[in-house]
């Protein structure tokens, strides 16, 4: 199975019962948002190594997520907090934390552009995400603040 759109060089592949093998790409972009155990298996398929459990942002990280970012962070859009996913912005499965200094909210279209293209996001030193697009949209990288809601004087 051959993904189109491929950023890992890491070899091999996942599965779900659902939906049969994944590529580590497509496995990273649904493990984001749920409850994953990472398991390694030899090439018998015996297990090597049993990996941690991860849950997803709690109910009261996605509210301080929602009054941070105020939906959809990615600069323009305006996708509602209801409708947006907590992207890990370095992976849990590469030691990545579930706190807000490494959560954003993105809608299902910036949360895929994010797996599968060169675009990059971090967390000020204000605590406000900003954005940083690949070398194609932006030869040198200019970081664009992220979505910010109103802030009420």
């Amino acid at each position: 199975m051959t993904e189109l759109f491929t950023r890992s060089s890491e070899h091999g592949y996942a599965t779900e019962p659902w939906a049969g093998p994944l590529s580590l790409d497509t496995a990273r972009m649904l493990a984001c948002d749920c409850q994953v155990t990472r398991i390694l298996l030899d090439d018998h398929g015996v297990p090597l190594a049993h990996g941690r459990t991860y849950r997803s942002a709690t109910a009261a990280q996605r509210r301080a997520l929602a009054v941070r970012d105020g939906g959809c962070a990615f600069p323009g859009c305006t996708t509602p907090p209801a409708w947006a996913d907590a992207h890990h912005i370095d992976h849990w499965v590469d030691g990545g934390s579930t706190d807000l200094d490494n959560l954003v909210l993105l809608c299902g279209h910036h949360h895929r552009l994010m797996h599968h293209t060169g675009w990059d996001v971090e967390v000020t030193e204000e605590r406000r995400p900003q954005f940083i697009p690949p070398a194609s949209v932006d030869l040198f990288r200019t970081p664009i603040p992220g979505n910010r809601p109103d802030l009420v004087a």
